[in-house]
């Protein structure tokens, strides 16, 4: 099944556990975390992105969650980035950034970077290749006076690949891997990658960096009341150019009923992450618009795959079974489509597969799959859940309807709710002996092949990686060993799918759905084009 990209979603056939924004229009409502006054104190030009979650710290090689790599796309550049000028069904081609070109050596494994001249970080320190030097320090060179551990860890799904970061000349780098690698340039677009001024990385520990953001981009930081609101104000200064809107202010409205709000009385111009509710409410009401820009990503309950019993892969298997996926397209009004295993739609390896088991939902089969595994029923799991953030607007109900699912299989789940934020943070280490899984996404990267690499591979695990279940299967790690290397776009393409193939028989993830992820935009904004990203272009984006 492919979702149109044209148009709203269909409205749901049934009411179950919906919910409606009511009272919208209510004049003078004090927000949460939000200035009564209706303008923030701003000038006529200045814009207002209502954020889903709260916003930690920004620094880049730390950062987890979209919320945050929003704002710090609009400090910091990568050494790639993607054309967000475009529209397109698929990945955004691959557009020069800090970087002016890159080239790969015959047998890639050496990729050579030309960098962009006359640049400054905001500080005014020069960019050249001894910064991009610096910053690679930072995450893999333990004896570098600039070094992180925990930056480091973040960054593994990257620097696992690179064995050496030469300087070449004053605007040249080299990137010497250990095997074959086609698809850097792409991961080299990953907002964790931008390159942060040397002069900050040396005059700030590293628990501080994030709060005295030095970066390149189009927007510096002029204040901010951590967790709530960031001010920012137009670098004029920008090697792409100023950008048309002079400040914007990116608050946090962790509340969707709140965030909605505040849409309706003028006091935000944007939602970058709507909720269905949302859509409904505000461009179905005429006061704002929707677009639809469906970038890959993947919605799921991750399994931790040490403790029982969700170590056992027929149980995993059996809640596959379990879980009424339609259901929870319904209930968002067709906002969002059943995942038929870790591959999304929009990834270059995906393929339709009717038939696959992650689409099927039969608890007869569950229930016989629960037998044969040995799991005696009833069984609880402690299970993480968000109660808002990017992409959960209506998390409490998703669950609850997973959670109908499961108990009539006799799979108990007690849910703990939090911030997005606080469970990004809490199953960062990876889950301890006491937490079954998690409810989360992902969009990062989840356009390339080499998606499943990150979720999936047993070398990722925290942390050194994002796969916090732990999951391993070595003919997995070794079909992405052959993948990796492999110069013909074909076969490895196939290696891909084989591995998706034997991920989703394993079941480490209960596969839910894939979400449309639209923006909310008022009538008074325009410069951003629905391209398939969670990211817009903050240098053409305007409140007239």
């Amino acid at each position: 099944m492919r979702l149109s990209r044209r148009g709203g979603p269909e409205r749901p056939r049934t009411g179950r556990l919906s919910r409606t924004v009511s009272g919208i229009a209510v004049a003078g409502v004090l927000l949460s975390g939000c200035s009564a006054n209706p303008s923030f104190g701003r000038d006529a030009q200045t814009l207002i992105i209502g954020a889903e979650g709260e916003i930690p710290a920004l620094d880049p090689h730390r950062a987890s969650g979209t919320p945050v790599l929003r704002v710090i796309d609009a400090l910091f550049d990568p050494l790639i980035r993607e054309n967000l000028g475009k529209e397109t069904a698929q990945a955004p081609e691959l557009r020069p950034g800090l970087a002016t070109s890159w080239e790969a050596s015959p047998d890639a494994r050496t990729y050579t970077l030309e960098l962009r001249e006359g640049v400054a970080f905001t500080d005014g320190t020069p960019f050249d290749a001894a910064a991009v030097k610096a910053n690679f320090d930072r995450i893999m060179d333990e004896k570098s006076a600039f070094h992180d551990p925990t930056a480091a860890g973040n960054m593994k799904f990257l620097t696992r690949w690179i064995e050496k970061v030469e300087i070449r000349g004053p605007h040249t780098v080299t990137l010497g891997l250990t095997e074959p690698y086609a698809g850097l340039p792409r991961v080299l677009t990953d907002r964790r990658m931008s390159i942060i001024s040397p002069k900050a990385l040396r005059a700030h520990k590293p628990d501080d960096i994030g709060l005295h953001p030095a970066g390149t981009g189009p927007f510096t930081q002029q204040s901010a009341d951590r967790g709530k609101r960031i001010t920012l104000k137009r670098n004029p200064h920008y090697w792409g150019g100023a950008a048309r809107t002079p400040a914007i202010i990116v608050e946090s409205v962790t509340d969707p009923t709140t965030l909605a709000i505040a849409a309706q009385t003028g006091e935000v111009d944007a939602i970058l992450s709507a909720g269905a509710q949302q859509v409904r409410q505000l461009a179905d009401g005429g006061t704002m618009t929707v677009q639809y820009p469906e970038p890959a990503n993947q919605y799921f309950l991750r399994l931790n795959t040490r403790i029982a019993p969700t170590d056992n892969a027929v149980f995993r298997q059996a809640l596959n079974h379990a879980v009424d996926r339609r259901a929870i397209a319904t209930l968002t009004g067709k906002q969002v489509a059943p995942s038929t295993g870790p591959l999304p739609r929009g990834n270059e390896a995906y393929q339709e597969n009717p038939g696959a088991v992650a689409d099927t939902y039969d608890p007869e089969q569950a229930r016989r799959l629960i037998r044969e595994s040995g799991v005696p029923t009833p069984v609880r799991l402690r299970i993480l859940a968000p109660d808002s953030g990017p992409g959960f607007s209506q998390a409490t109900e998703i669950m609850s309807l997973i959670q109908q699912d499961l108990k009539a299989v006799g799979v108990r789940l007690d849910t703990q709710y939090m911030e997005f934020a606080s469970l990004v943070a809490e199953e960062g280490n990876g889950y301890n002996g006491t937490t079954h899984g998690s409810f989360n996404g992902w969009t990062t990267g989840a356009d390339a092949a080499d998606f499943l690499e990150r979720m999936f591979s047993g070398e990722l695990h925290p942390p050194n990686g994002v796969n916090r279940g732990w999951y391993r299967n070595r003919d997995v790690d070794s079909l992405f060993d052959r993948a990796r290397g492999e110069p013909d776009a074909d076969r490895r393409t196939a290696l891909y799918r084989e591995a998706a193939d034997a991920i989703t028989a394993d079941a480490p993830w209960v596969f839910l759905y894939q979400d449309r992820l639209p923006r909310l935009l008022s009538r008074t904004v325009d410069g951003v084009v629905p391209a398939a990203s969670v990211y817009i272009d903050y240098t053409t984006i305007r409140r007239r």
